[in-house]
C-alpha cells in the first residue's frame, strides 16, 4: 500500500467486509445482534479462508511462485468474504421470510386465534 487511494480503498473493502457480516434484525427496530453477528462469521469464515487460499495459490502459480503482497491477499479475503455474506445474508433473510408465511397461514389444522377452522370447499 504505497498511496492514500490504496489505503482508504483498504479500509473500505474491510468496512464492507464487516457491513456484510452485521446481524440485522429487521423486527427490532433494525439493531445489531452481536450473537448473530457471530455465528455469521463462524459459518462462513471457513468457506471464505478455503476459496481465498486456493485463489491465491492459483495466482502464485501464475507468477512463478512469488506470493502476492499481504494487502492483496487481505483484499482477496475480504471480497470472497462480501461475496458469501451477501449470499448468506439473502439465505437467512429468505428462512426468516419462509417461516413468517407459514406462522401466518391459515388452515383447517391450525385456524387463527377465535376464527372457526376454513375447509376447503369440494363441488359435486
Amino acid at each position: 500500500m504505497q498511496t492514500l487511494r490504496e489505503k482508504i480503498t483498504f479500509i473500505l473493502t474491510g468496512l464492507a467486509y464487516m457491513m456484510f457480516h452485521l446481524a440485522i434484525s429487521p423486527e427490532s427496530s433494525f439493531s445489531i445482534s452481536l450473537n448473530g453477528t457471530i455465528m455469521v462469521l463462524l459459518n462462513t469464515l471457513p468457506y471464505e479462508i478455503g476459496f481465498s487460499y486456493i485463489i491465491i495459490l492459483f495466482i502464485r502459480r501464475l507468477s512463478n511462485g512469488a506470493w502476492p503482497p499481504w494487502d492483496r491477499m487481505l483484499r482477496i479475503f475480504f471480497t470472497i468474504g462480501i461475496i458469501f455474506g451477501l449470499i448468506y445474508g439473502l439465505y437467512v433473510r429468505g428462512a426468516i421470510e419462509e417461516q413468517r408465511r407459514e406462522d401466518r397461514q391459515i388452515s383447517a389444522a391450525r385456524s387463527g386465534v377465535g376464527e372457526p377452522p376454513r375447509l376447503p370447499l369440494y363441488w359435486a
